[in-house]
């Protein structure tokens, strides 16, 4: 780069001051994005909040030209990844004016000091901006994993009405055995709800139980997505769920409704990925951000990802 570069920790009000000039949907104020992300931790993915570290920021002379938050999260990956320790190092939202490959170079290079410190930290790198993606391959990184997050304005509407016959209520303690069936029949397994944290919605069907919902009351998330009974599906169960959920966030002044679809394969399109996303945006939805997990390999190859666009 033409000028000399120095990478070191900056404040909160640095960092939200050069982000605020992307306009970012999400990160306008860092606490409050730092505890909608904890928020989500429920969900285990691989982008979810940590304990952070610190936030870097790239400088040439007096001006911030880029910045980055360095955090410790679960090694959730360590089987895969052939790591050690419960820990890994996590790099997340990257912002650089101008994207150049040698800033986001310096960048990376003081979060992995970063984390030295730490211990030796396998670390990785989540991003959702697609012209970062080919900067951070050309680095040596290579995506890991990808998600989706989807979004709905409460000021909005689900275009597509629900089932008028089915009844939404609110779960309790005594009905996991009735979630673990609906969830079992919709995608082969059960994950509890947290009722503390947790609206449990289950949707009725001629007085039986036929689908359910997980929203999260802190980040108005659906966590873990909607799901139905296979034998009551395309009964419009799934669109009276949502219609709910977004009544529910819009009650309690939520901006915005979110749902997180995880896909099970990065090279390919996985069906029920198809059908999940298809679903999520007929209804309304927008894509707010498509992330890619990168982390570096003894031998990284390209990948031929397909977009959303063919899902």
């Amino acid at each position: 780069m033409r000028k000399a570069m120095e990478v070191r920790s900056i404040s909160e009000a640095e960092f939200e001051g050069f982000v605020r000039g992307f306009e970012d949907p999400l990160l306008r104020d860092l606490a409050q994005y730092e505890r909608w992300k904890s928020g989500l931790r429920l969900l285990r993915v691989f982008w979810g909040e940590g304990e952070r570290l610190t936030l870097l920021g790239l400088k040439g002379g007096e001006k911030i030209q880029g910045v980055l938050r360095v955090l410790k999260v679960p090694f959730l990956e360590r089987k895969r990844w052939g790591g050690e320790g419960k820990e890994r190092g996590e790099v997340q939202d990257v912002f650089l004016q101008p994207l150049e490959v040698e800033g986001l170079k310096a960048l990376l290079a003081g979060a992995e000091e970063i984390l030295a410190r730490e211990g030796p930290l396998h670390f990785g790198i989540s991003e959702w901006k697609e012209p970062y993606w080919e900067a951070l391959e050309r680095l040596g990184f290579s995506p890991y994993a990808r998600s989706v997050l989807i979004a709905w304005d409460t000021k909005g509407e689900i275009p597509k009405e629900g089932n008028p016959a089915v009844e939404i209520r609110l779960a309790s303690l005594e009905m996991k055995a009735t979630l673990r069936r609906i969830q079992r029949s919709s995608w082969g397994f059960f994950i509890p709800p947290d009722f503390e944290r947790q609206d449990v919605l289950v949707a009725f069907l001629d007085g039986q139980p036929v689908g359910s919902a997980y929203l999260n009351r802190l980040t108005h998330h659906i966590d873990f997505g909607v799901h139905v009974r296979r034998e009551f599906q395309r009964r419009r169960v799934g669109m009276a769920i949502l219609r709910e959920a977004l009544r529910l966030c819009r009650e309690r002044g939520a901006r915005r409704m979110f749902v997180t679809r995880v896909l099970r394969a990065i090279a390919k399109i996985n069906e029920s990925d198809r059908v999940a996303l298809r679903f999520y945006l007929d209804c309304g939805g927008q894509i707010l951000r498509e992330y890619r997990g990168f982390r570096r390999k003894r031998r990284p190859r390209p990948l031929a990802i397909p977009p959303l666009s063919e899902f």
